[in-house]
């Protein structure tokens, strides 16, 4: 059944292998010179997550090296990268908080700050809009329904990586937003429009 299933994969990867790895391997390394320690994740069909050497399945944030390992040297990073097309993670805490929110409140907040300051990095995926914020950010503030403030230590998946249901995008890029957001604020609005849409 693996032998199936690893190989129905490996076609499914075979047309489209190494654009993304091309892709994912320039944004590792880009996030690894701005000093964001990464480490590799799974790889996704869109469907499944799965290590790309045993084919385990494993949890969309769920690294294929010790979590101790997260790193920035760009010749380790290079090396994860250089054969499998793996999601991009990150650890939270250190060099950038993370505000999760629903993709629609998400949309909302951009509009509301007219796409500037306080907004900083702002990545979109299928599970919601992912504010990259100041790091220290607790989790006081009146929170909106379905936000959160992504505690600290736990992993974050960066652009351009494949998940389950769509890819992870910027819709505001730490290239063209060097500060990040600040983050009370970012809160602050989330929970006033969704006051208003009840």
């Amino acid at each position: 059944m693996a032998v199936v299933a690893r190989g129905s994969r490996s076609r499914c990867l075979a047309r489209d292998h190494g654009a993304a790895l091309r892709s994912l391997r320039a944004a590792a390394e880009q996030y690894a010179a701005r000093g964001w320690p990464v480490l590799p994740g799974p790889v996704c069909d869109g469907l499944t997550n799965w290590h790309p050497v045993s084919f385990e399945l494993l949890g969309g944030r769920e690294p294929t090296v010790p979590r101790s390992e997260a790193t920035a040297d760009l010749r380790v990073v290079s090396g994860w990268w250089s054969a499998h097309r793996q999601a991009i993670l990150a650890p939270v805490g250190q060099h950038f908080g993370v505000v999760r929110a629903p993709a629609h409140l998400g949309w909302r907040v951009l509009a509301a700050f007219g796409g500037g300051r306080p907004l900083g990095p702002m990545a979109l995926s299928p599970h919601g809009a992912f504010f990259f914020v100041e790091p220290g950010l607790r989790g006081e503030h009146a929170l909106a329904s379905g936000a959160e403030v992504v505690p600290p230590g736990d992993l974050v998946v960066l652009p351009p990586s494949r998940v389950v249901s769509g890819v992870v995008r910027w819709r505001i890029s730490p290239v063209d937003r060097d500060a990040l957001g600040d983050g009370a604020e970012i809160l602050g609005k989330l929970a006033e429009l969704s006051r208003q849409t009840g």
